[in-house]
């Protein structure tokens, strides 16, 4: 891809995707992170149920760069929710086939998933990483980008609920995040050539996120952007997006809206960070590790 860098290197308007932003956890503190988590997962099992009961379909698609916390802010979705009525989806490497019948292959993993499922990365890799990594076509990405829209459009009006999340994370933060992959001793592996790549293509990326952004978010499945550079806090306004989406349906059963994120000082004992714990923490020190524990894994 390298040689056609300046084929892209053109003007793009700006994007028509959603900033979404919940101000009461932008910089939510570990102390209130499980407290807050807690809450909205509760939330989430609501919403399970109501989506079992009316016999509909919930799908969430959770996209970003390498180390953008698409990983645990998909898991911590679906941490509490009834694994017989939920499921995570991690496509990996796409078969030739697959390749072939992109969205056709997409249709048939959402028929076979239960009422809510969650694609950590998606279709939409067709969108971004495919076309920098060299791994498709311009052929195969110009068809997905013209036929993408009206594929969604017939997903939504056949009932099923979906909600793109575009988790935006800044070089800075990708950076450090690497950095800890690569010295931990439990997360070593998830550093690997792909990650180098997304370093040194970082400008040729953002050109295919913000086309993918202007020519696919939609008024029936637009791209919501959740700032991640805190996990933390991304995964708490994850939650609060999908619950906030509900509590507009003009349904027989409301959703009652969390109101766990306070703002009130809770003292912790303990923090975990990367597998190890620590016990007995002032608020110095623990102010020290949330620091960590924002990027980890």
């Amino acid at each position: 891809m390298t040689k056609d860098i300046r084929f892209y290197e053109v003007a793009i308007p700006p994007t028509v995707a959603r900033e979404y932003r919940v101000p009461s956890v932008q910089s939510i503190h570990a102390q209130q992170y499980n407290i807050a988590k807690r809450d909205l997962q509760m939330e989430l099992l609501k919403l399970q149920e109501f989506l079992i009961k009316s016999k509909n379909k919930l799908v969430v698609v959770v996209e970003g760069r390498d180390a953008a916390g698409k990983g645990s802010t998909s898991k911590t979705f679906l941490e509490n929710l009834n694994t017989s009525h939920a499921e995570l989806v991690v496509m990996g490497v796409p078969t030739k086939t697959q390749m072939r019948t992109w969205l056709r292959s997409h249709e048939e993993i959402i028929k076979k998933t239960p009422e809510i499922v969650v694609f950590d990365r998606s279709w939409y890799s067709r969108a971004m990483i495919q076309p920098v990594m060299g791994y498709c076509s311009m052929a195969q990405y110009k068809y997905f980008m013209k036929h993408v829209n009206e594929w969604e459009e017939t997903l939504t009006k056949s009932g099923i609920y979906l909600i793109k999340i575009y988790l935006s994370v800044s070089k800075e933060s990708q950076i450090t995040r690497f950095k800890m992959r690569r010295k931990s001793p439990l997360k070593y592996w998830k550093f690997s050539a792909n990650d180098r790549a997304a370093l040194e293509n970082w400008h040729l990326y953002t050109y295919f996120k913000e086309r993918m952004f202007n020519v696919t978010s939609t008024d029936y499945a637009p791209w919501h952007i959740i700032n991640s550079d805190n996990k933390l806090s991304a995964h708490l306004s994850t939650m609060h997006l999908v619950l906030e989406k509900f509590s507009d349906q003009q349904t027989d059963e409301k959703l009652p809206m969390f109101n766990a994120i306070n703002g009130q000082n809770q003292h912790l004992i303990s923090m975990e960070v990367d597998g190890v714990w620590f016990y007995g923490l002032n608020e110095s020190q623990a102010a020290v590790l949330e620091q960590l524990k924002i990027h980890a894994d």
